[in-house]
């Protein structure tokens, strides 16, 4: 496996592309409002004895000083830490919480001697038979098959959430009051790192797209991401051609955040 790419210097983070592998490539974008990325990305990916690859994207929390420095340590030392496991025969649940524990405590490393900062966190990895997806906070992985399904993968830690849990719709609960407060995050006040994990065995060929809020804001449910996905996926589409027109798709809509996308191709057969 190739060594995990993230680290974007400061003055190329308004803008980057990562492609490990030709079929996983992630793109992070400033967006048309802010003055930082506070979005991270870390990829790796390797093609023998068997395609596997590491996404992760971290979104620091806004509100939080140094959230830009928060989320590059999150992201790469879980990227990291999931790449060493494939040296191992460790579960990929367990690798999953212990990658969450080690960003968490990279977070407060990182903190240069002031107040550690805080991020969401999602991390996914894509193996020929199993795709296995861990987040805290409010990035998200989908599912999007050849066969038009599309399945959301994660479940925010978020107060739009706990509404829709409570019974209220999706659109309703994503535009009410504090609907992105987060309940869980890592780094500073945190109380909770332990990760919501996901596995997944598709029957059928597709993608796995890993993106933080800036873009899902705009097409929240599955069926709205599939739409978005379709709309831009061709015939001969590289996953970096792809992860480049979702977040400008995103910019086209308002780019009122930090947009971060990645995708992976799974194929079974």
């Amino acid at each position: 496996m190739t060594a995990p790419e993230g680290r974007a210097d400061r003055s190329e983070r308004s803008h980057y592309v990562r492609t490990p592998a030709p079929w996983v490539a992630g793109c992070s974008d400033i967006g048309l409002k802010h003055l930082t990325n506070q979005d991270a990305l870390s990829l790796a990916a390797r093609t023998e004895p068997e395609r596997v690859a590491v996404i992760v994207i971290a979104d620091g929390v806004s509100t939080a000083l140094g959230a830009e420095v928060a989320s590059v340590a999150a992201s790469e030392a879980a990227c990291a830490h999931l790449t060493e496991t494939f040296k191992t025969d460790a579960a990929l649940n367990i690798a999953l919480v212990q990658a969450f524990s080690v960003a968490n405590d990279a977070v407060f490393a990182a903190a240069r001697g002031g107040e550690p900062s805080a991020c969401t966190l999602v991390a996914a990895v894509v193996q020929p038979h199993q795709i296995a997806v861990g987040s805290v906070g409010d990035s998200r992985a989908y599912w999007i098959g050849d066969d038009q399904s599309c399945q959301l993968l994660t479940t925010d830690d978020s107060m739009a959430q706990a509404r829709i849990m409570l019974g209220m719709s999706r659109a309703e609960a994503e535009t009410s009051s504090q609907a992105h407060s987060l309940t869980k995050w890592l780094g500073r006040d945190s109380t909770d790192v332990t990760p919501s994990v996901t596995m997944l065995s598709p029957t059928g060929n597709g993608w796995l797209l890993v993106c933080s809020d800036g873009l899902w804001n705009y097409a929240s449910s599955p069926g709205e991401i599939y739409e978005v996905f379709a709309s831009i996926l061709t015939e001969d589409a590289s996953p970096a051609a792809i992860v480049e027109a979702l977040v400008e798709w995103a910019k086209l809509q308002g780019g009122r955040d930090n947009i971060t996308a990645a995708v992976a191709r799974h194929e079974t057969h």
